[in-house]
């Protein structure tokens, strides 16, 4: 039903007995699948008031993926893996296909980066970020990216600690952002590869003076 999209977000399930009717099992089996639909954070229990859908955000439903890289202990170094398998794809795609009205947006988010705030400078980063990753079209990767921000946010926290380092990160987006511009897919995709590289560098080397970073990028 929800799938369907016969229940749309906010909307409430029928009662537990209702949906054993309607889909001919028994109400301990709806009883447990609803229990595992409220653990990935489709469905909402409300005390006294029943089952709701949630609102079925890509930050929300992929909030366990975030639990599980925590759970098995693994490494910030598997992070950044995983965005330079898809992040410097992103970058060539947008540089391809990209449109003027869009280069606007970008040009935004440049410019606040351009400030290096402390404060704002890591949740900015990764709204160019994401940005990029939007240009794709591609629903899929644009929510994979966004299941792992905050695990992104914690590293962020770490490499734009110093005014120097962010000063450097901007300077790399700003070349990712010219090939973009440029429609340039290869420059693009290199200047993210290089960017990508020099902040997990830069990680390793925060780690080196921490013994809690450093556990979790072993």
């Amino acid at each position: 039903m929800i799938v369907t999209g016969e229940l749309r977000p906010g909307a409430a399930l029928p009662a537990e007995r209702e949906l054993a009717i309607r889909l001919g099992v028994s109400r301990p089996l709806v009883r447990e699948a609803l229990r595992s639909l409220e653990a990935v954070n489709i469905v909402e229990s409300r005390r006294g008031a029943g089952t709701y859908v949630t609102e079925l955000s890509p930050e929300l439903l992929l909030a366990p993926l975030s639990h599980a890289f925590r759970l098995i202990h693994g490494s910030y170094l598997d992070l950044f893996q995983v965005r330079r398998f898809l992040e410097p794809a992103a970058a060539a795609e947008a540089a391809g296909s990209v449109g003027e009205d869009h280069l606007a947006e970008m040009d935004e988010l440049l410019a606040a980066l351009d400030e290096l705030d402390e404060d704002t400078f890591p949740e900015n980063d990764l709204a160019f970020h994401e940005w990029i990753v939007r240009q794709t079209g591609n629903p899929l990767l644009l929510s994979i990216i966004r299941g792992i921000r905050d695990l992104e946010f914690t590293v962020l926290e770490v490499t734009a600690a110093s005014a120097r380092n962010r000063e450097q990160s901007q300077i790399e987006h700003r070349a990712i952002g010219k090939a973009i511009r440029e429609g340039d897919p290869e420059r693009a995709k290199a200047a993210m590869l290089l960017h990508l590289a020099r902040v997990e560098d830069q990680l390793r080397s925060s780690a080196a003076g921490s013994p809690e970073l450093a556990e979790e990028t072993q």
